[in-house]
């Protein structure tokens, strides 16, 4: 009769019921006592609280709103660097120098009474090499705004001739 006794202990610990007359037997027996007290020790350890129903689509939906989030202001950050990109680069195309500020006399002036105008004495005329370089920094010569047309169009006409046969 200690085995069906023992059964009946072990059924009642499993459920969760409460021993009643049983609490005399599991005093004597000693495996029905260290039942009680293993599941006395196992009711006393603490378990992480369960975050319940729908934790996991509530982390779900709350994550893929912060991805959505950070992507449109990846956008918008895109968009405001490439606005800004372009601008500057407009600004760049668009922007012509100012021409250098030269005085009417100095224009009027003959280049050999200036006197910004180099001496002959600063350039000597036996370098062939210096001379040339000079030449090339005339800035006056070069700061002219556009070319002579006359010079354009005369090693031009050949080519006139050959396309006036020609139809677009």
């Amino acid at each position: 009769m200690t085995l069906a006794t023992c059964e009946l202990v072990a059924e009642r610990v499993a459920l969760g019921e409460p021993l009643g007359e049983l609490a005399g037997h599991v005093e004597t027996c000693t495996s029905c006592a260290g039942l009680v007290a293993m599941s006395s020790r196992l009711g006393a350890a603490h378990h992480a609280v369960d975050p319940g129903l729908g934790f996991s689509a509530r982390m779900t939906v709350g994550a893929q709103h912060r991805i959505t989030v950070r992507r449109r202001r990846r956008l918008a950050a895109g968009l405001a660097v490439s606005v800004a990109g372009g601008m500057f680069g407009v600004l760049l195309v668009t922007h012509t120098p100012e021409p250098p500020a030269v005085s009417h006399a100095a224009l009027e002036t003959p280049k050999a009474e200036r006197s910004d105008a180099p001496t002959e004495e600063a350039q000597p005329a036996e370098d062939d090499d210096l001379a040339s370089l000079v030449q090339l920094a005339d800035t006056d010569r070069a700061s002219r705004l556009s070319a002579h047309w006359g010079h354009i169009k005369k090693p031009l006409a050949p080519y006139k001739k050959l396309l006036e046969g020609v139809s677009p």
